[in-house]
């Protein structure tokens, strides 16, 4: 009797476990298929491969619009991601420990980016600059780093105040009142205490506002110029002039340097582990 009954339950989890394969290998395919394709020896995709090549990536180093694209990508990313923190942690301390009139209709204010598509985020912000701003200030911002920098913020931030209010939300409070309650100030308090606690939220939101930034195409395209351009917009043209895996080969890059990030911001974060 325990045999049969236990059998409908090792099915169950056989079946559960075929469907979580499936979806793995379903995500994993694009990936797997793209970073094959960087490898062929020529510019039709082919199975079973003829060879292996690592003349495409050679190739990358070869067209300056794509190693100007990827320094440019890293520095935009990496300036907006500490913009985003300095800006985005306080603020959602603010939100998640304040009591203050207007709270949620702030916290809506910080999230909406996340309800808009890219698109229209970016059509919004070039009209406002265009329209607004660039009269006002007599400048022209379109085609600078700075306004590229301010529109990036502008969509990270939401994940930063997302992913650290969250770990507010989840964290004990308790320490942190045991702490003022012993002497510490509140900067003292929050560095000490708060900080530490939440850091899985911090560096998660860091790293979805680095992937979002670096991987941003909308934005770029409209306050990118000739001189400036980041490596979405520099595939992008490139694609439009060549058809070969290069840009196979940058994805590839791209799918290293996005898995490092999140390696490197795990064991930083302490991600996945248990307390």
């Amino acid at each position: 009797m325990t045999g049969r009954r236990s059998r409908p339950g090792q099915v169950g989890r056989l079946v559960f476990q075929s469907l979580v394969a499936g979806i793995y290998l379903f995500l994993l395919a694009t990936p797997l298929v793209v970073v094959y394709y960087s490898f062929s020896p020529g510019v039709v995709l082919q199975f079973p491969p003829e060879g292996f090549t690592t003349r495409w990536y050679l190739n990358v180093w070869a067209e300056p619009r794509l190693v100007s694209g990827i320094w440019t990508s890293v520095l935009v990313a990496g300036v907006t991601t500490a913009g985003a923190l300095l800006v985005g942690v306080p603020a959602a301390y603010a939100l998640a420990r304040g009591r203050f009139p207007g709270r949620r209709m702030l916290a809506a204010f910080f999230l909406s980016p996340l309800i808009l598509p890219g698109l229209v985020l970016a059509i919004g912000i070039l009209m406002l600059v265009v329209v607004v701003v660039q009269p006002l200030t007599g400048l022209t911002l379109v085609g600078r780093l700075p306004p590229l920098l301010a529109a990036h913020l502008i969509v990270t931030l939401p994940w930063v105040v997302r992913m650290t209010m969250t770990s507010l939300e989840t964290s004990d409070r308790a320490t942190e009142d045991a702490a003022r309650g012993l002497g510490a100030t509140a900067a003292q308090a929050f560095f000490l205490v708060t900080l530490p606690a939440i850091r899985p939220g911090v560096v998660a939101g860091a790293i979805f506002a680095f992937i979002v930034s670096f991987g941003n195409f909308a934005l770029s395209l409209f306050f990118a110029s000739g001189r400036m351009t980041t490596l979405p917009v520099a595939i992008f043209e490139y694609v439009d002039r060549f058809q070969d895996p290069t840009v196979a080969a940058v994805s590839t890059l791209v799918i290293a340097l996005t898995t490092l990030v999140v390696l490197v911001g795990g064991k930083v974060g302490g991600l996945g582990e248990r307390t």
